[in-house]
């Protein structure tokens, strides 16, 4: 169904987008017609797997603290040592947390971007270290009984996210809009996430089994569908190296976005995690409206809270508030926060009278240490030790490059929309945002357990991988100009 849709849609795309490419659409409709009896065991496959609900898991040790306050065995302490140890643990939290302000201030930010250091991981993979070491024996200062009491913050980062993409993505970013613009975002979307599908689903299969019991399974067609969701995301300081054309890559970058929104809402609806805690039993497409309908109720609320704020600092308070109770509410029905809190952040603002700009100014203020806090707390919860994450991390990485490359390539041509090569580059040779590791992270909340945490380990492991390719290449053609006087602007990616 995915496969037939895919090719139809390109299909009508390019048409409606100022006419086929003849030797393209020829070749889709030859491989349409060549796959159908692919297509149809495909289709019978994907009907059997959303039909069947996903398996109770119970929360693995490494998450279980912030999923329900789970906690291992309790370290007992000496009685003299007691002291010391909550002195320890006090200035390793707070040690972090002046880290995560220091790097959020916008010094700091002017200093990455004069170096040429994308903000999204280069200098938040630290981060994930640091929360990492924090959690291990010799250091101990986040144990698990410390994760549970964090586990709101790992929510509300999470709904931060969501807030803030949905806040940015007002009405206005769509007037104005150069013609064939909704076929390279089409084009940009859909092949990164059919090459990511199509890979990393070849490699679940592998690691669990080629079996056709494996294809009608849901976890395993989840698994992948949150892989290709993620590999449509692209951050959006990639408009750093698109030279003049920046402020379109950027409204492009924006309207990707609502690829991955959509694909979570989509598998946080059809998927539903059963098992203790689950009570409510709906069809999917139940779900699919009551998230919307969920999102659009509490934005009409939080609108209401924030109009009362007089100063600053109650606007602030009131602002971290109500994303709090957005994102509480939606993990409470296990719902994803980071859909909900978009929704939530798009009608705020697209309602005539929001104090938008102050808003604008908080969310600008504390996205950037609550998203590097939350990382520490993603680092905790990494459990590195299955080896079939690091065996997807590389695939899913080259997947998502060669997809991001092939939509480029076939997307732009008879759209109508010039980009120069630094721009194509932008949109090729770009790091996972934020709104990636918020996706994946969110769906370790929704699914704690099984093969959920080798997705995460392809993620984030991939998102380090391509900013180390982004930034190779990024300096190797600064070299060139340097040394040779290339212009990047000429050529292709």
């Amino acid at each position: 169904m995915i496969g037939h849709a895919l090719l139809l849609s390109l299909a009508l795309l390019m048409d409606s987008a100022g006419g086929p490419q003849p030797d393209l659409a020829s070749e889709l409709v030859l491989v349409e017609d060549t796959s159908a009896g692919t297509v149809a065991s495909l289709t019978s496959a994907l009907g059997t797997a959303l039909a069947q609900p996903l398996p109770p898991v119970t929360p693995e040790p490494s998450i279980a603290p912030v999923i329900d306050g789970t906690t291992g065995p309790k370290v007992v302490i000496a009685v003299e040592k007691r002291p010391a140890a909550v002195i320890w643990t006090i200035l390793g939290l707070l040690t972090i947390a002046v880290l995560a302000y220091v790097a959020g201030d916008t010094r700091v930010l002017r200093l990455e971007q004069s170096l040429g250091i994308s903000q999204v991981i280069t200098a938040g993979f630290p981060f994930v270290l640091l929360g990492m070491i924090a959690r291990s024996g010799p250091v101990g200062i986040l144990n698990d009984e410390m994760l549970a009491e964090l586990s709101p913050l790992l929510r509300l980062s999470l709904g931060w996210i969501g807030f803030a993409v949905g806040f940015r993505f007002d009405a206005q970013l769509l007037g104005g809009l150069p013609r064939g613009t909704a076929r390279v975002v089409a084009f940009a979307t859909s092949l990164p996430f059919a090459t990511v599908l199509a890979t990393t689903a070849v490699l679940l299969l592998l690691t669990t089994g080629l079996t056709e019991a494996s294809l009608r399974d849901p976890v395993f067609l989840r698994d992948a569908l949150i892989l290709g969701t993620v590999g449509t995301m692209t951050a959006v300081t990639a408009t750093r190296l698109a030279g003049a054309a920046g402020e379109t890559v950027h409204r492009l970058l924006r309207i990707e976005e609502l690829a991955g929104i959509a694909g979570l809402a989509l598998v946080a609806a059809y998927f539903r995690p059963t098992g203790e805690g689950v009570s409510w039993q709906l069809p999917g497409t139940s779900w699919l409206f009551l998230t919307v309908g969920l999102g659009v109720t509490v934005g009409a609320v939080v609108y209401a809270i924030i109009l009362r704020a007089k100063t600053d600092a109650e606007f602030t308070a009131l602002l971290l508030g109500s994303v709090s109770f957005v994102a509480g509410i939606a993990g409470y029905l296990h719902l994803s926060s980071v859909v909900v809190a978009f929704i939530a952040g798009a009608l705020f603002s697209n309602i005539p009278g929001a104090p938008k700009v102050r808003l604008g100014q908080a969310l600008e203020r504390l996205e950037r240490p609550i998203y590097l806090l939350s990382l520490v707390v993603i680092g905790a919860l990494w459990d590195v030790g299955d080896w079939r994450g690091w065996v997807l991390m590389p695939f899913f990485a080259a997947s998502r490059l060669g997809g991001k490359w092939l939509g480029v390539r076939f997307g732009l041509p008879g759209s109508g929309l010039f980009l120069p090569a630094d721009a194509r580059n932008a949109l090729v040779f770009a790091p996972i945002g934020p709104l990636g590791i918020a996706i994946v992270v969110n769906a370790q909340l929704l699914y704690p357990g099984g093969s959920i945490s080798r997705i995460v380990s392809a993620v984030i492991g991939g998102a380090v991988l391509t900013e180390i390719v982004v930034q190779l290449r990024a300096r190797a053609i600064r070299d060139r100009v340097a040394v040779d006087g290339v212009d990047p602007a000429e050529g292709r990616p």
